[in-house]
């Protein structure tokens, strides 16, 4: 197991979108498991020095944001989270991913450079799974002129992320109630 000891990292938790596909309900309440996706987002971050959750949350012990305009997109979510982060490296995570915990330890191991970004066994990118270096990530934030409704990996392209390989479970997210039944038969086999 990696010492992580020492480590100094915030996390930023994009926990606002509309969950238009889940017909408007709560996302972070949805239960997996007898756990919400909040609660097993927040274990899975909870080695952060600092969680910051971006989104019409209200978790005590967390920073809570919100992005300007409200739905901005997640280029505008980060870039108000990062606001608010101290640390050298900031993990960026979507909060729909339950089996999020078996992509920290990776990702956080590949502090070096610009950082990591979780890769599937298909071969796939999750942008919203990255290990960042806050000056980098600033940096290209920075350098836009217009951060509402950007798609992420326009941030991430000016970065030499290391593709870090995670397990294909981490890679499930819940955006629709098939995900979800999906989700759930994962944690049935743990």
């Amino acid at each position: 197991m990696l010492d992580l000891s020492g480590v100094a990292w915030d996390a930023i938790v994009l926990a606002g979108g509309r969950a238009s596909r889940l017909g408007g309900a709560d996302k972070m309440s949805v239960e997996i498991d007898g756990r919400t996706l909040m609660q097993r987002t927040l274990d899975a971050v909870s080695g952060a020095d600092r969680v910051i959750l971006v989104g019409d949350v209200d978790v005590p012990g967390v920073t809570v944001v919100q992005e300007e305009p409200r739905y901005a997109g997640p280029v505008a979510a980060v870039g108000t989270g990062l606001a608010e982060a101290t640390a050298d490296w900031v993990l960026v995570v979507a909060g729909d991913h339950p089996f999020l915990a078996d992509a920290v330890e990776p990702l956080l191991a590949a502090r070096s450079g610009d950082g990591g970004i979780a890769v599937g066994p298909d071969g796939r990118r999750q942008n919203l799974m990255v290990m960042a270096a806050t000056s980098a990530l600033r940096s290209s934030l920075e350098s836009q002129d217009d951060l509402v409704d950007l798609p992420f990996r326009t941030i991430l392209e000016p970065l030499a992320l290391t593709e870090i390989a995670v397990p294909e479970r981490a890679t499930v997210d819940v955006d629709t109630w098939h995900d979800l039944k999906k989700a759930e038969g994962v944690a049935r086999d743990e």
